[in-house]
């Protein structure tokens, strides 16, 4: 019963190393082109505004998750399109928004 376990065991650990050396050499993803970001984003703006007009519970949580979440793709976006981006991974403030959404717009982009 024992050598049963430490043969399990081996299996197991087999396995898990195979994993770990697929994970190394996976290639690093490739981005998203500037068009499938404005789709997201628009798709993005659209949610948020649903969970502005909405009554769901948890109004609050779910506006900074979804505010969060536009700020993510509206950076990845002026990222794709060598805008200028401001440091940082979280929220944007109002006018740092409005800049990047006016950056965009002014080189022709939008969503």
């Amino acid at each position: 019963m024992n050598s049963t376990l430490g043969m399990g065991a081996l299996v197991m650990l087999s396995a898990l190393l195979a994993v770990v050396l697929a994970t190394r050499r996976r290639q690093p993803d490739e981005p998203l082109p500037p068009v499938l970001l404005g789709l997201e984003l628009s798709r993005m703006a659209e949610h948020l505004r649903l969970v502005e007009e909405g009554d769901q519970p948890w109004k609050a949580e779910r506006l900074a998750a979804s505010t969060l979440a536009y700020d993510l793709v509206l950076r990845d976006y002026c990222r794709s399109v060598d805008l200028p981006v401001p440091e940082g991974r979280g929220s944007l403030s109002r006018s740092q928004r409005f800049e990047l959404e006016s950056a965009l717009i002014t080189h022709g982009h939008d969503w």
